[in-house]
């Protein structure tokens, strides 16, 4: 009647390791789920991020845009000031100048 206190220690050894290995796997899978959430959460800041940057890019290319358009406006608006002033004649005479 040996065999069966060996029996009982063999059952027991295995059921004592079959609820480490399950306790184990419990812990590994809440480890799993954390770090997907963790994960999750860094790419939906890293989203939010690029959107931002982008948004920020794209005002100041349409500031720049406005910058040159105005640029151009004044480049023209000075040309035709240049060409009308050197169409007609002097009407407000310096000093000195005899009409």
């Amino acid at each position: 009647m040996t065999v069966y206190p060996i029996a009982v220690a063999v059952a027991a050894a295995a059921v004592v390791s079959a609820c480490t290995a399950w306790w184990r796997l419990h812990r590994l899978q809440g480890d799993i789920r954390r770090f997907r959430a963790a994960v999750r959460l860094t790419e939906a800041v890293h989203h939010r991020d690029v959107e931002a940057f982008q948004r920020r890019i794209q005002a100041a290319v349409d500031e720049h845009r406005t910058a040159e358009a105005v640029d151009q406006l004044l480049a023209e608006a000075e040309a035709i000031v240049t060409a009308e002033l050197a169409r007609t004649t002097h009407h407000n005479p310096q000093e000195g100048d005899t009409p």
